[in-house]
């Protein structure tokens, strides 16, 4: 699966036409729905994809967004700690997301936007995903998480020009520390910064158009990963 199509299958998840998009685009699409988070599974040949929705900030499905906030790190049943916003969110989705899986074969990508593309690296590892695509992925977990993360997963971090959000958090509260302290945030994943200006799904699209053209991020826009 190419960068493109990863995310164009990312912004799939938040269409309300998805089915109808996937379809165009040669996937069978089965739609994975929580109260506050959702992801769609589609089947191209020998490749199965999970896209995983981002925040939205309006109407119903804006309650999701909520889980951005839930910044402390928790213990989570692997090494180290993650995120509890988006360990809560994954939790909300990953029974359904198993069942729809079972009986697969051939490669399975992950993928996702912004909170989608969090929820996509921490749900590979428990679904033992080959491949994930993040695009605008916030930070996850501490250090130790990062550490441990599975090789065997390869993970690509996609980063436009001026997207602060996908340098957040920095910090968390441990929870359940006494006396209370913080740890620092760590990405997981290879970054290729991207030229698209913004943190939206349709700028990362033409970021990675004009990549695939030839352009390059300015090397300013490298600081603070």
């Amino acid at each position: 699966m190419s960068p493109l199509d990863a995310a164009i299958c990312a912004r799939i998840a938040y269409e309300t036409a998805g089915g109808a998009i996937a379809a165009r685009f040669g996937y069978s699409y089965a739609p994975v729905a929580s109260r506050d988070h959702f992801a769609w599974i589609g089947r191209k040949r020998d490749l199965t994809v999970v896209a995983f929705r981002g925040s939205i900030f309006a109407g119903r499905e804006a309650r999701g967004s909520i889980s951005n906030l839930s910044t402390d790190l928790i213990r989570w049943g692997g090494e180290g700690r993650v995120h509890e916003g988006y360990y809560q969110g994954l939790w909300q989705l990953l029974g359904a997301v198993q069942r729809e899986l079972r009986g697969r074969a051939g490669e399975l990508v992950l993928t996702g936007h912004s909170m989608g593309a969090a929820l996509a690296t921490l749900a590979a590892t428990l679904l033992e995903a080959d491949r994930v695509h993040a695009f605008a992925s916030p930070r996850l977990g501490n250090r130790a998480f990062a550490e441990s993360y599975p090789r065997a997963i390869r993970v690509t971090r996609y980063v436009n020009r001026c997207d602060v959000l996908a340098r957040m958090p920095i910090y968390g509260e441990v929870q359940g520390s006494n006396p209370p302290f913080r740890e620092r945030y760590c990405h997981i994943g290879r970054p290729v910064r991207l030229p698209g200006l913004g943190h939206s799904m349709s700028a990362y699209i033409e970021g990675l158009r004009l990549h695939r053209r030839g352009l390059r991020s300015h090397p300013s826009t490298e600081q603070g990963e």
